[in-house]
């Protein structure tokens, strides 16, 4: 039986791409470093087959990429934000989608007070 097979649209560490790897067969394009423009002609073609995108602010996950990609299962977006993913669109498609909130509670915390102290100073 074979794996799912997800698409990592961003750059990831090593270390979590062979964490993934032991569950899912991963397509990491970006690898470790670099960068791609996302087109959704592009991104139709690249996910084609997977189970599941990984992504973070972009690309934009709407219904045309959704009726290309019928295997589609979930979307992961890696930030706090998901504006770039069409919910209604998934959620009609029956794909799953999920987000990182809270990321950034603690840093978002801990930069306002290093302000006010920079300012009291």
């Amino acid at each position: 039986m074979s794996r799912p097979r997800i698409l990592v649209t961003i750059p990831m560490f090593a270390e979590v791409l062979a964490d993934l790897g032991r569950s899912f067969d991963v397509d990491a394009p970006c690898g470790t470093a670099d960068h791609i423009d996302w087109t959704p002609e592009t991104l139709a073609a690249r996910a084609q087959g997977a189970a599941g995108l990984l992504v973070a602010g972009t690309p934009r996950i709407d219904a045309a990429l959704l009726a290309a990609c019928p295997s589609l299962r979930a979307v992961c977006s890696m930030a706090v934000g998901y504006n770039n993913i069409d919910v209604p669109a998934c959620t009609a498609a029956g794909v799953l989608v999920s987000n990182a909130p809270g990321v950034l509670t603690e840093t978002t915390a801990d930069f306002g007070f290093a302000l006010m102290m920079a300012t009291a100073r």
